[in-house]
């Protein structure tokens, strides 16, 4: 046997805590196609990362011709003669093919002159070689996405390429486009390069594959010849159990039209005309199927039924209804449900919970009730849909997030499914899944229509669309080019009408011709057709069947003891907390560094720094003062962060309030002082929120970026409260910039003179208290953390993004506004001045990112951050300048700011685990 063109030795990659690839051995021949199967996150894409240079293996040796070597990157990887072909072309639309094929390796004239005579001449000849019709001078974005393929293809084999990595390439082709690369590869085999297919279809693989091997959890089951294999044999070693590839398509039964589409036009992102004049119509009891090449205007269609995008023109109707301008909530009350394409950036939200994911699509009684969550509903309704939908290692409190792509995809059904619509659209419903969970969905979506649903189902996999419409539409250019249902659906109409070509009987006897053609091509290099029933046969087709539909269910719920639930909040306390106590740690040891520095002892600075206000009633009046507008403040801020929303302005907004409150304290007289007490901070809250409004409303409808503009709006403020303070309301008897007095009637009452105990700080509890539950026991609450997952998830499930940035904008500025406007009725204010903020906008900041934008915990962060700043005094005693305690706020403010980066990245490279096995997330992370 010829020596191995690449071997695997013990690769070993980990993420995190997530094992990738552990201990992954395999050899390459030149002159084979060798495929690897495995299930969405088995490590398949990792894998083939570490082999083109794109990662680095923790463990283990990559061989080439029998050599250790590095790959260090990409480049190293071409200088090995390896090149890889990803399943998103990383093309130049606009460049032609020879300027795409040398882009970065350009041929030059020895004056440094781009020679694009060259370039052509070569791109030519290796066309002839491969046998591939492509004009080097053709632009990109004339090309078919056939053409496009062998572009990438050609690109990659243009620097002496012996092994050739084809990621998912038959994704967005047509089956006569399959077939012609599979011409391709095989000729590529015959001239000694080595081929690594990836691909889910198992009749693909079988049909090229001449050596399969399985990868499951990140290790390989097996290598094994692909002759005698079947599907099903692959099938079992990927999942690790039998595993049922085929349906059973009964008739179906239509009744009422549910879905209403007619003369709809789209515009994609582009501003090309995605959709013309497009109709259709779904019944009850039926599935309409869209099949097409993806970028053909399914997606458009998709967004303007379910009222994610506006189309310019056309109407559309549900249930007997125009909704053409109706709201995605008021859609969803008609009776839609939709399961989008993209699972990470639109149908879910990633970081929160299983249980809040599925409450955020049944915000109504029992699991809320005039605004207010039932935890303990909403953790039952979950148990049951986690059981009933058979969602693999799953609890209530699992982050959706770190699910596989099959099990999140069954969230997402048992969250659109308990809708019990009318009504279900469905995109792309087993793209990244594997073939166990795509056994579940394809049922499941069989099981919905025969409750009487109508679902309206996209899908770019011919095998699938073909196999669960019965009445079948195929869309070309923006516009549904043939109809078919299943009586008159085979394989060759549909790919010609997918390929633009109205399945015409001369067109069909071309096809069929040129099919043949290419079948005794690839039959002569040992390699069949893919027949589109391979995966997933029809009704007719089978002897036994049987459907698995989702189960019913009786779920017990266990309480807890309050034992154990002391012990698990506990627990989540501890590690939670655990990295901002480290980061405080990290700065106050730096700290201690620089006070040994200037020749004082750090431990002493630090006692007298966290103790000497506590040990006299002047330093407790003083941690009271700090504490009340920081624990308010960051508050606010918690919210306007959890919303996604970067409030950087809440000086000028507590300056607003301050004044507002001010004004209300010395203007309005012979008020009973509850109630002038009570009016001046509504005036603080007012003005406050008025000030976070102008954001809110500007971010949310007009997309103006929200740090620009409320950084530039807390400077707007501080000008105008210069101003009037300096101006019209200035006060000739205050030694400071500042309003005049307020009245007596308006001051908070004091408690206990000595300590400053006073309502404020009973007020500041208040406020930070109800404003975490708020944020954790209401709908609204919910709302606020949809959005603050930063993707399309909020608008999706219908929660309005314009109207929540409005409202959360004002809310935050309002709190800020009660800061401003107790500081000057409390007991150290009495009049607004200019100056009376140290920055608490920017340190409420701090406190919220070191209490990790946990409301409860940012009342300790408060505190913590209080008692610093009135330790002023006892620092200087011992011999520590008083700006060392900026100093240790700036340290703190580094190292906070360094978790985040870390969990971040951390973030970045789990998500990047999962996307490797999920094109769409892959897509958007690379457009991002």
């Amino acid at each position: 046997m010829d020596r191995p063109i690449l071997e695997l030795r013990g690769i070993t990659k980990t993420f995190g805590t997530k094992v990738a690839n552990r201990e992954v051995s395999l050899s390459i021949q030149p002159g084979t196609v060798h495929a690897i199967v495995g299930e969405n996150g088995a490590g398949k894409s990792t894998l083939m990362n570490m082999i083109s240079g794109n990662l680095q293996p923790d463990a283990g040796e990559i061989v080439v011709d029998g050599e250790p070597v590095v790959v260090a990157d990409p480049k190293k990887a071409d200088s090995l003669g390896i090149g890889m072909v990803h399943q998103h072309f990383k093309l130049v639309p606009s460049l032609s093919v020879a300027s795409n094929i040398f882009l970065g390796n350009e041929t030059t004239s020895g004056a440094g002159v781009l020679d694009r005579r060259a370039m052509e001449e070569r791109v030519s000849t290796l066309t002839a070689e491969l046998g591939l019709r492509l004009d080097s001078r053709d632009r990109v974005q004339d090309l078919s996405v056939g053409e496009r393929q062998r572009v990438e293809i050609v690109k990659a084999l243009s620097h002496d390429t012996r092994l050739l990595i084809l990621d998912e390439p038959t994704a967005v082709l047509t089956p006569s486009e399959t077939d012609e690369l599979f011409v391709v590869v095989r000729r590529l085999a015959a001239q000694g390069c080595a081929v690594v297919f990836i691909s889910h279809k198992l009749g693909e693989v079988l049909a090229i594959a001449d050596e399969i091997t399985v990868i499951r959890d990140g290790e390989v089951v097996g290598s094994r010849p692909a002759e005698g294999l079947t599907q099903s044999d692959i099938a079992s070693m990927m999942v690790g159990r039998e595993v049922l590839l085929r349906i059973k398509h009964t008739p179906s039964n239509p009744a009422q039209e549910v879905l209403s589409v007619e003369n709809l036009s789209a515009i994609d992102q582009r501003g090309a005309v995605a959709v013309k004049n497009l109709s259709l119509s779904v019944r009850a009891g039926e599935i309409v199927g869209i099949a097409g090449v993806e970028g053909n205007g399914q997606s458009e269609l998709a967004a303007a039924i379910a009222g994610m995008y506006l189309p310019p023109r056309g109407r559309v109707s549900i249930a007997g209804t125009d909704v053409t301008t109706a709201s995605v909530a008021e859609r969803r009350a008609r009776g839609l449900a939709y399961i989008p394409e993209d699972r990470h950036e639109e149908g879910a939200a990633p970081t929160l919970s299983i249980a809040e994911n599925i409450a955020a699509g049944h915000l109504r009684s029992p699991l809320s009730r005039r605004g207010w969550l039932s935890l303990s509903a909403i953790r039952e309704y979950a148990d049951r849909l986690i059981a009933k939908f058979d969602v693999r290692g799953a609890q209530p409190e699992t982050p959706i997030g770190s699910l596989s792509g099959g099990n999140m995809q069954k969230v997402i059904i048992a969250r659109e499914f308990e809708s019990q619509p009318d009504l279900l659209m469905i995109s792309q419903p087993t793209r990244g899944v594997d073939v166990g969970a795509m056994e579940f969905v394809h049922n499941s979506i069989v099981a919905l229509r025969d409750k009487g649903s109508g679902v309206l189902l996209f899908s770019a996999d011919l095998n699938e669309v073909m196999s669960l419409s019965d009445r079948l539409l195929v869309m070309y250019r923006g516009e549904v080019i043939a109809e078919f249902t299943q009586g008159n659906m085979t394989e060759l109409a549909v790919g010609l009408a997918m390929a633009g070509t109205a399945p015409t009987e001369e067109a069909l006897r071309e096809a069929d011709a040129e099919r043949e053609r290419v079948s005794k091509e690839l039959e002569a290099s040992g390699t069949r057709l893919v027949d589109a029933s391979a995966d997933i046969a029809r009704v007719d087709d089978l002897t036994t069947t049987s459907v698995v539909v989702p189960k019913t269910v009786a779920v017990t719920t266990t309480r807890k003891s309050f034992g154990t639930t002391l012990s698990e909040f506990a627990s989540k306390t501890f590690t939670s907390a655990l990295q901002p106590v480290v980061a405080v740690l990290a700065a106050l040891a730096i700290g201690a560094l620089i006070i040994l520095a200037i020749g004082q002892n750090p431990i002493t600075a630090y006692v007298e720094l966290f103790t000497s206000a506590w040990r006299t009633p002047f330093g407790i009046g003083s941690i009271i003062a700090m504490f009340v507008p920081l624990a308010i403040m960051s508050a606010g801020t918690i919210i306007s962060f959890r919303a996604g929303f970067f409030n950087i302005g809440g000086e000028g907004q507590l300056y607003f309030g301050a004044f507002a409150g001010a004004y209300a304290g010395f203007t309005f007289q012979g008020l009973p002082s509850v109630l002038h007490i009570i009016v001046v901070l509504f005036f603080g809250a007012a003005a406050g929120g008025l000030w976070g409004l102008i954001p809110g409303f500007l971010t949310g409808f007009l997309r103006v970026d929200v740090v620009v503009i409320t950084l530039l709006l807390s400077q707007v403020a501080l000008l105008i409260t210069s101003f009037l303070v300096t101006g019209p309301f200035a006060d000739p008897t205050a030694t400071l910039a500042g309003s005049p007095r307020v009245l007596p009637s308006a001051l908070l009452p004091v408690f206990d003179p000595a300590f400053g105990f006073a309502p404020d700080l009973l007020i500041a509890l208040a406020i930070a208290v109800l404003l975490g539950v708020v944020l954790n026991r209401t709908t609204w609450g919910l709302q606020v953390k949809e959005l603050g997952e930063l993707n399309r998830f909020a608008d999706y499930i219908g929660t309005s993004s314009k109207r929540m940035a409005v409202q959360v904008m004002s809310l935050s500025g309002a709190v800020a506004g009660i800061a401003g406007a107790l500081f000057v009725i409390g007991p150290n204010g009495g009049r607004f001045l200019q100056a009376f903020s140290p920055g608490f906008a920017f340190l409420a900041i701090t406190v919220a990112l070191l209490a990790r934008l946990n409301p409860w915990a940012s009342l300790v962060a408060a505190l913590f951050y209080a008692t610093m700043m009135a330790g002023g005094t006892g620092i200087q005693a011992v011999g520590v300048p008083f700006p060392m305690i900026s100093v240790l706020q700036g340290l703190i403010v580094i190292a906070i700011t360094a978790t985040f980066a870390v969990n971040l990245r951390r973030r970045r490279k789990a998500s990047a685990t999962t996307a490797s096995a999920d094109p769409i997330a892959t897509m958007k992370g690379a457009s991002k």
